[in-house]
């Protein structure tokens, strides 16, 4: 069944409307007929098969006819991955947004960093990364989005993950040549929680490196190729995902 998402807000008992963006693709674009069912999901992590029972072209009302509990997949992996994006140019960090949901990342906190090419503030990107993972969700089956988080530059971020206890702190920077992450997973099982850094076009400056090393995180390799910034993204979270046993 087709996927879709309702705001909580929407519910009132067996019932349930879609407005806005759903309820438009519902009724002009896919054409759905009163009597379609159709999944629904909060986000909270719950998911609704619904029956339509009323169509107009900003709502679209539904009976839910059952409830399968939050039991959060997402939470049976072996380890919680929360990736620290430098800020990279818009439609390469909408990518980064989209593939990370969908590869299960549990946390996404964007910052800019001295080699962003991009002066706006990440918070003034937020809705719509929130909306790319909400659609991002609809496709892959993922019952709750990451969280999402802006930060001003790397020293912010740094001191807001700085109270959380991580088990492996990783910071991927061109300037390594020895360590890769394969040296890094000799006892994957003990590991449970994972802070990852990518950085922008130009990568991390010296000083942000040694920055981020002073707060723990061990530099690694993603090999001799230069990467472009959404590719070592994809890369690193996917490598990452294998090695956790998180893709199993």
């Amino acid at each position: 069944m087709r996927r879709f998402f309702v705001d909580p807000n929407n519910f009132s008992g067996s019932t349930a409307f879609l407005s806005g963006s759903e309820a438009h693709h519902i009724a002009a674009v896919l054409r759905l007929p009163v009597g379609t069912r159709i999944t629904l999901f909060d986000g909270s992590g719950s998911f609704y098969e619904a029956l339509i029972t009323n169509i107009s072209p900003k709502r679209i009302e539904t009976t839910i006819e059952a409830i399968t509990p939050y039991m959060n997949t997402d939470e049976k992996q072996q380890s919680r991955v929360h990736l620290g994006q430098a800020l990279i140019k818009g439609g390469k960090m909408d990518l980064i947004i989209q593939k990370a949901t969908e590869l299960g990342i549990d946390v996404i906190s964007v910052f800019k960093s001295t080699y962003s090419a991009v002066k706006r503030s990440p918070a003034n990107r937020l809705e719509r990364w929130t909306k790319i993972a909400l659609e991002a969700c609809k496709q892959c089956n993922r019952p709750k989005p990451p969280g999402l988080h802006a930060a001003a530059n790397l020293n912010e971020f740094l001191k807001s993950t700085g109270e959380k206890s991580y088990d492996l702190k990783l910071i991927f920077w061109e300037e390594e040549l020895q360590t890769s992450l394969q040296d890094i997973f000799q006892q994957p099982d003990s590991i449970r929680s994972v802070l990852l850094l990518i950085g922008p076009e130009g990568g991390f400056s010296p000083a942000e490196a040694e920055q981020a090393m002073a707060h723990g995180f061990q530099p690694v390799t993603l090999g001799s190729r230069i990467l472009r910034a959404e590719t070592a993204a994809m890369a690193a979270i996917a490598v990452l995902q294998y090695e956790l046993g998180n893709l199993a």
